[in-house]
């Protein structure tokens, strides 16, 4: 029997999507269960309604990633606004430590991703292949320093991705998916006490994988690779659970460097194999406020240059070891929250025995939000680092403050300053590129303040902030005769921007959102006698409809990068991605779903260096339950 829910709840639950109705739960035509207002852990490690998070936050949960034809989670999260993520091809595509990674507001490996609050950070690096798209439940994006809470590595923000949990029935499902650059099959067995998740993904040839030769002197090419992937996630108990995801997988590349007579200056072919392990104990008491994980983060990247004969150099084993305990206090209508973290990362370097090393950290943190009255309240927040470095210990003190003004039950206007720290890699003298001097650690702190409303049947968000960090690390330029680089600090860091959210519900069928970004992301190399020099894209744009009946589901999503940065000369060309996205249920248990991926066929730079996406590409996948 369904449960009665007055108009403001319905029409704004569906707006923002997820868990369950404050006021109640509806089915409608072609929609699952809807809340009045998105759930957000991650932003104050306590659950609040967006409304309550004095923090840009975006909530992206599994009908938005089914309703998109997200690939994987990279292509999830690059589709946000605020979000210039680079890759080495179509969705965050890996080749060895040539990596993916997400970048939060032009503040390149600054962002801090963990899964089930476990953080999966690899030399500052946050390669997110290795999780499986069907086991995510939703994902929670802060934008914002985050070291106060969160400590090294969330300098432009954090990112939780938050897995399903065993729960309901049991179920079965299998998939297969075909495509002209892409393929796959999958398996999944759920009941109340575990999720079993197994795959195969295969992606084919692409002769021209770069911008040649407007954007790099190399003809590269991307040979077939294959990735065999599975995850795990149990309830052990009502307040213990365990998953585990594990991948494992190979990938070609070569091509050939040219001179400016035309003549081959070099070749290269290489194979990479790929392993990475994500696991954790989650410990979750909301009678007495306690929560903690334990957790292990491992990658291994084996490469063989076929044209040398000989391993990659850059071949290395790491991993992480991670705790973190909480404690929370209800002081009235007051909380505070205290924990401990505890995370060690090993390098290895699979070549030369001799390259190898390890960095430990113990931190402090507590929070407090002091709830004034029924509109006002600040949150003082406070983390004590103690680093243990190969090179240069360090003790670090982050403090944040928060304040936020209730000007009715549905709007708010909040303010967020923070300090962040971040260390140089932990092989940053070691390797291909090891520095040639000392590094400094960079720091600084992010200004925000920013609006949120939500109406009968739409929401908006505002905001605008400011970063001013130092001691960016970066690569130096090439040297003249060795053709070597190494990993310097590039200089200071600044960006100004502001960011707007639209949505809206038309009707019971059409729902559409609108989001725009303009930032000024610039770098000051004390090292040259340029000044300020733009340092990654300034606007930024995403757009999505979507229409739902009882057995269809159709969605138009646009993603826009422009005004984008120089690099050796050359303006960066935009980033203009258009995808559609149509499912149809056939019957009960059998779904057909079609995925067509850049419509207008743009050569999209997956990053600076002249890398592509794929150009227009098409799924589709079969998906039937049991």
């Amino acid at each position: 029997m369904k449960k009665v829910v007055s108009k403001a709840c319905l029409m704004t639950a569906l707006l923002l999507g997820g868990l369950t109705c404050v006021e109640g739960t509806v089915s409608a035509a072609g929609m699952q269960e809807f809340v009045l207002d998105p759930m957000v852990v991650t932003a104050q490690r306590t659950e609040k309604r967006d409304i309550d998070v004095p923090a840009t936050t975006k909530v992206i949960d599994a009908q938005q990633i089914k309703d998109a034809g997200y690939k994987n989670v990279f292509d999830a999260i690059e589709h946000q606004v605020g979000l210039t993520s680079t890759g080495y091809g179509d969705a965050g595509q890996d080749y060895g430590f040539s990596s993916g990674r997400t970048v939060i507001r032009g503040y390149d490996r600054g962002t801090l991703v963990m899964v089930d609050g476990i953080p999966m950070n690899l030399k500052n690096y946050n390669s997110l292949s290795g999780i499986p798209i069907d086991m995510v439940q939703k994902i929670e994006i802060i934008k914002g320093a985050a070291g106060t809470l969160y400590g090294s590595e969330a300098m432009g923000g954090v990112i939780n991705i938050i897995t399903k949990r065993p729960a309901g029935e049991e179920k079965f499902k299998v998939k297969g998916t075909v495509g002209n650059y892409y393929k796959d099959w999958g398996m999944t067995y759920a009941n109340e006490k575990l999720i079993l998740s197994v795959g195969k993904e295969y992606s084919d040839n692409i002769s021209h994988s770069n911008d040649y030769p407007a954007g790099s002197d190399t003809d590269w090419w991307v040979g077939k690779g294959q990735t065999d992937r599975a995850a795990l996630a149990a309830q052990l108990s009502d307040k213990l659970g365990f998953n585990i995801m594990y991948e494992n997988g190979d990938i070609t590349r070569g091509g050939t460097k040219y001179k400016k007579n035309g003549d081959i200056s070099k070749k290269y072919d290489y194979v990479y194999d790929n392993e990475k392990v994500i696991t954790g104990l989650h410990y979750d008491d909301a009678e007495h406020g306690l929560k903690g994980v334990i957790g292990y983060n491992y990658r291994q990247v084996d490469g063989f240059d076929f044209v040398a004969d000989k391993p990659v150099s850059s071949s290395a084993d790491l991993s992480s070891y991670i705790a973190d305990v909480q404690k929370k206090w209800e002081l009235g209508d007051n909380t505070l929250i205290a924990g401990y973290s505890f995370k060690r990362e090993d390098y290895e370097n699979k070549v030369n025995d001799a390259n190898k090393a390890h960095r430990s950290s113990s931190s402090l943190y507590l929070s407090y939000e002091n709830v004034f009255n029924d509109k006002f309240s600040a949150t003082l927040g406070l983390r004590g680092e103690f680093i243990n470095d190969p090179y240069d210990d360090q003790n670090i003190v982050n403090p944040q403050f928060q304040t936020l003004y209730k000007i009715d039950g549905d709007t708010s206007w909040f303010v967020n300053i923070g300090k962040a720290f971040q260390m140089p890699t932990v092989d940053a003298y070691f390797g291909k590129k090891g520095a040639h001097r000392e590094l400094d650690p960079e720091e600084g702190w992010t200004y925000e303040t920013g609006f949120k409303k939500v109406f009968e049947n739409k929401s908006i968000k505002l905001s605008i902030y400011h970063m001013d960090f130092d001691n960016k690390l970066g690569w130096s330029d090439k040297d003249k005769d060795t053709g070597e680089q190494y990993a310097i600090n590039k200089g200071e860091f600044k960006n100004t921007g502001v960011e707007v959210e639209y949505s809206q519900i038309v009707d019971d069928n059409w729902s559409y959102s609108l989001a725009l970004g303009y930032g000024n992301p610039e770098i000051k190399d004390p090292t040259k006698n340029v000044g300020w020099v733009q340092d990654a894209g300034k606007l930024d744009g995403a757009a999505s409809v979507t229409y739902a009946a009882d057995k269809l589901r159709s969605t138009l999503s646009f993603k826009y990068l422009g005004d984008r940065e120089e690099y050796k000369g050359r303006t960066i060309p935009v980033r203009s991605r258009l995808t559609w996205n149509t499912s149809y249920d056939l019957t009960k248990n059998d779904n057909l779903t079609l995925t067509l991926n850049n419509l207008l066929d743009h050569d999209n730079y997956s990053n600076k260096y002249g890398n592509l996406d794929l150009p227009f590409n098409w799924r589709l996948m079969y998906t039937r339950s049991f």
